[in-house]
């Protein structure tokens, strides 16, 4: 299993952080999803089929950019 921490810009309300968390949750692969709106990060624990590209896609894809 690999863990990412990625940060993510504009994520500002609760809103932001289920929408995060419904698409990531979406991959194949993924086991957990965690939104700190305080760091705005996001952490993902994820097993293969899912990869670190999937998860920053499905972040950019629900608006939200990920640096």
């Amino acid at each position: 299993m690999q863990e990412i921490t990625l940060k993510v810009l504009h994520m500002n309300c609760g809103h932001c952080t289920e929408k995060i968390e419904r698409f990531v949750n979406e991959l194949n692969g993924v086991k957990e999803v965690i939104c700190s709106l305080s760091n705005q990060e996001v952490r993902v624990a994820f097993e293969a089929p899912a990869t670190q590209e999937q998860i920053i896609e499905a972040i950019e894809d629900c608006g939200f950019e990920v640096c």
